[in-house]
């Protein structure tokens, strides 16, 4: 029976000899590894599966995938392996079941032998989207259940997955209208983008951008005690074209820089597209860059809505079956999961968690 196993970790596939001093030549017994490689439930044909070990000095292995989405190993020295993969695939877009579009998808894990001298497993994959770093962890936008029309207490939370700091500095938050050629609004981090180190993301922690940062339950004679409090919120979207717009000095600013927009970054209730980007591309009237777009989510009430935002970016849909003035919110079914399908990533959970993930 093959066992299935999901790696989320991307680790990059090094095709050198294993040259450890001191490691043993010689070795006690042999293996036969067989794995399937696995997108989305099918097999993938001639894929590059990589077969190395730390437990003897020997080369690595290399094979193929045939055509059942199979590499064979064998004969192996009997030892613990790590496995690694990295190719470039086609895969039906989303919209458009007929046409092909190319995606990245890296896999990575460790095989064991058991009682006997065979392994049989799978290596599932993921795109490469997937690989840790910063996320659009959570997004709400419905509003509170009310009668009044009030949603202002909307935001997106992001969540750095990865072992190292990420800065916010210069990078962008955007929303997206068709494609990447249609830049609805962008606001921006302060500090220099790339090359900024004013403003750290540590490892495993959330960031929540408020539309407004305030406590949107106890607002002056209209209490709303199924909303959300944001008044400690790490960041707030700020336009000061927009001269009604509330700003909390104690919560810095992430700062409109489209000309002429007076709005406050407000997002759809039921359907839109998110997108974070490094402020490498300021140009915004051409669209944003594929190569700067650091996370991309697309949310939509229905699954059969049109597709906005490239198939390559994201895949599915957050958010589906939402109602608005539920209260209801949008996080990933776990803190920073990503393959680029938003339709699997997220669930809809019945209260925002504004700093934390849901339990």
């Amino acid at each position: 029976m093959v066992k299935k196993l999901l790696f989320l970790l991307f680790i990059p596939i090094l095709f050198l000899p294993g040259c450890f001093k001191g490691k043993p030549t010689q070795f006690d017994g042999e293996l036969a590894v067989k794995l399937y490689v696995m997108f989305e439930g099918n097999y993938l044909p001639n894929i590059p599966v990589l077969l190395s070990t730390f437990d003897y000095n020997i080369s690595s292995y290399i094979d193929t995938t045939d055509s059942a989405g199979l590499a064979e190993f064998e004969p192996v020295p009997y030892a613990e392996y790590k496995v690694n993969t990295k190719a470039t695939i086609m895969v039906p877009s989303f919209d458009n079941p007929d046409s092909l579009v190319e995606i990245n998808v890296v896999g990575a894990g460790i095989v064991a032998p058991g009682d006997g001298n065979i392994i049989i497993d799978t290596l599932e994959v993921i795109a490469s989207g997937a690989e840790p770093g910063l996320k659009i962890n959570e997004i709400y936008t419905v509003g509170p259940p009310n009668n009044s029309y009030y949603w202002f207490d909307q935001f997106i939370e992001l969540y750095n997955s990865s072992e190292d700091t990420i800065y916010l500095d210069g990078m962008v938050v955007c929303r997206m209208g068709e494609f990447l050629i249609d830049v609805t609004y962008i606001f921006q981090f302060p500090g220099e983008a790339l090359t900024g180190r004013e403003y750290p993301v540590p490892p495993n922690s959330f960031v929540v951008l408020a539309q407004d940062a305030m406590d949107h339950t106890n607002i002056p004679n209209f209490p709303l005690p199924g909303s959300v409090d944001l008044s400690h919120a790490d960041w707030e979207f700020r336009n000061s074209m927009d001269y009604g717009d509330f700003d909390n000095p104690d919560v810095p600013n992430i700062d409109n820089i489209e000309t002429g927009h007076r709005l406050d970054f407000m997002i759809s209730l039921i359907n839109d597209v998110i997108l974070i980007a490094d402020g490498s591309d300021l140009n915004y009237l051409d669209g944003i860059d594929i190569n700067s777009v650091i996370d991309c989510v697309e949310y939509h009430t229905s699954s059969d809505a049109m597709k906005y935002i490239e198939a390559e970016l994201d895949r599915g849909y957050a958010g589906i079956g939402l109602i608005k003035y539920s209260g209801r919110s949008m996080e990933r079914i776990s803190a920073g999961f990503d393959s680029n399908n938003s339709t699997i990533d997220f669930e809809i959970i019945n209260h925002p968690t504004p700093g934390h993930q849901h339990e």
